[in-house]
């Protein structure tokens, strides 16, 4: 299987790779929650005169978080942050690091949105919240475009792109197996390769 990229290249999709969230419907919900963060970003223009500090998780969340930028019209600060929860070799879970962010950034008393590409587990999310809490964020907001529904979450994002259920591990759009195909402009789900 292959697709056509905006430039006419084509590019291999594996065959175990199975469409799950297309660029069309990513496109729509993005849309739809940048309106509704504007919203957000507004009021709190309307309330503090600073602007919300949204911050990407990188690496997945750099697709996400350039979309859905270019669909707040509120003036934003950017400041990155890299983190690690899984393993790049065995995509297996780890402890959760917060690694320093690409440029110094004024935390204290300033309203966060944090935006990831996934909510699994949480546990990334939970962590990165309380550190910018214990950096004197006044609020933290977050945003990711897909959230695993677990029967006992430990973290439930303020908004969500789509929802998916079941174990399968996710790929494009900024998701990668094993650092590959990151960008691939849709979302797929690993199946095994004996399907």
């Amino acid at each position: 299987m292959s697709y056509s990229n905006d430039s006419g290249s084509r590019q291999h999709i594996p065959a175990n790779f199975k469409l799950q969230f297309s660029r069309d419907r990513i496109d729509s919900r993005v849309k739809e929650l940048g309106a509704e963060i504007d919203e957000w970003c507004k009021s709190v223009w309307a309330e503090s005169r600073t602007d919300v500090v949204a911050i990407p998780v990188l690496r997945g969340g750099v697709y996400f978080f350039a979309d859905l930028s270019r669909c707040i019209s509120s003036s934003i600060e950017i400041a990155p942050v890299k983190t690690s929860a899984y393993d790049a070799g065995t995509n297996s879970a780890k402890e959760v690091t917060v690694d320093q962010f690409a440029d110094p950034v004024q935390i204290k008393g300033r309203v966060v949105l944090v935006v990831d590409d996934v909510c699994d587990s949480g546990r990334t999310l939970e962590q990165l919240e309380k550190s910018l809490l214990e950096r004197g964020a006044r609020e933290v907001r977050t945003v990711v475009l897909v959230r695993r529904l677990l029967p006992r979450p430990t973290f439930v994002p303020c908004w969500v792109g789509v929802e998916y259920s079941g174990p399968e591990w996710f790929v494009g759009y900024g998701m990668d197996d094993n650092e590959r195909y990151r960008n691939l402009p849709d979302v797929y789900v690993i199946g095994r390769n004996d399907q």
